[in-house]
């Protein structure tokens, strides 16, 4: 962009941000602790009925939010400022069957903002769905804190999401989204609490970012093309996950994600690859794990072509997803597993191909012996420093 289009551009926001209405839920009838679904229903009505940019307003307080979705199409762009916190139903079986605690779909140049905290309620009820003392019975549906769908050139910043019943954010189908300066919580022990999940989207950023749950920090699903992810701190939590893939007949290939300048605090993993046996065919390709961070990961590089959890599989037939162009560069820090690095690759597709690991320095910090490589069905290409050592031959 010229520097004439820079100003023109610059005056255009400027004019817009000067003249955005704003509506406060307050003025809609939300009160302190009273339950503002419909003033915050209809707050947003106006916001995107409105013919000038706006602004939906939920000042510092605390309130409760049984359910709100922010669908568009709207005329204008609108921000959802949320300064106070929402505390969400207790019981999941309060929110119908199929519907997410908040959905944001079918919109552009969306933004979500404010110093605010979305709290949907996790805990026994919703996470211990085997305890006796549940209300909720396994099975039960848990619905994810924020839902995207359908979302074009939009900005999620400031805002935490704590405690989820399920994932805390879940992104489908949208097109460039940035995530910046946003915040999870969740305790370790929370199941099934993914941080970011993104399927079928492309053109996603998320940055400058803490991620602290129970399940992956992000898991990125089928379908997915140019993702970023740069200056996140993961931990607790289960690292950042491409996958896992290749269970389903309708999968769609994973291309581009760039993970660079992240840190991983005790997490179970760091960076990882998983896909299925026995799975569809599809690839994984283009891949970039750079300049990260691991104190005191269990496995902070990992390529699992074996995945199978609680034994759903058959692990007799290999992975058809094919893996190729991995690139892991600039990886320190410290391992609780005596093999760093974990390169388990199928018997298919001639294993994992072009995987590039340069410059490592990955130290185990247990008392079984020397740290390892692991290498399977993969012939790693190596550049500089590589600690613990490479692998000398591929094992077949």
């Amino acid at each position: 962009m010229g520097s004439k289009s820079t100003i023109v551009f610059t005056i255009f926001m400027f004019i817009a941000i000067v003249q955005a209405e704003v509506f406060d839920v307050t003025k809609f009838g939300a009160e302190i602790d009273g339950e503002i679904s419909k003033p915050l229903c209809d707050a947003w009505v106006k916001a995107c009925s409105a013919t000038t940019p706006s602004t939906v307003l939920v000042p510092k307080g605390r309130f409760c939010l049984n359910v709100v979705e922010f669908k568009g199409p709207c005329k204008n762009p609108v921000e959802v400022k949320i300064d106070g916190t929402l505390i969400g139903p207790e019981d999941p079986i309060t929110i119908p069957k199929g519907v997410q605690w908040i959905t944001f779909s079918y919109l552009n140049n969306m933004t979500l903002s404010g110093n605010g905290t979305l709290d949907g309620v996790g805990g026994a009820m919703a996470w211990s769905t085997n305890d006796p003392t549940a209300t909720v019975k396994k099975g039960s549906p848990l619905q994810y804190n924020l839902s995207f769908n359908f979302i074009t050139n939009s900005l999620i910043t400031g805002i935490t999401t704590k405690d989820s019943k399920n994932f805390h954010v879940n992104l489908m189908t949208c097109t460039n989204v940035t995530f910046d300066n946003f915040h999870i919580e969740a305790p370790a022990e929370s199941p099934n609490t993914d941080g970011i999940h993104i399927g079928w989207s492309k053109h996603i950023t998320i940055k400058n970012s803490v991620i602290e749950t129970g399940d992956d920090c992000v898991s990125i699903g089928d379908g997915c093309e140019d993702l970023h992810i740069e200056g996140v701190k993961c931990g607790p939590g289960h690292g950042i996950s491409v996958g896992s893939l290749g269970r389903n007949p309708t999968e769609k290939p994973v291309i581009g994600v760039y993970v660079k300048n992240c840190s991983f605090v005790e997490t179970a993993n760091g960076v990882r690859i998983k896909t299925w046996p026995d799975s569809v065919p599809m690839e994984v390709k283009d891949i970039y794990f750079e300049d990260l961070s691991m104190e005191k990961v269990e496995n902070p590089i990992i390529i699992e072509q074996d995945y199978c959890p609680h034994v759903q599989c058959n692990k007799q037939k290999p992975s058809l997803v094919r893996v190729h162009n991995v690139f892991i560069k600039n990886v320190k820090g410290t391992s609780t597993s005596q093999s760093p690095i974990k390169l388990r690759c199928s018997t298919a597709n001639n294993g994992c191909e072009n995987v590039h690991i340069s410059d490592i320095d990955l130290k185990y910090v247990g008392n079984r012996g020397d740290a390892f490589q692991e290498c399977v069905n993969v012939k790693p290409i190596y550049e500089d420093t590589i600690f613990p050592p490479a692998c000398k031959t591929a094992s077949q």
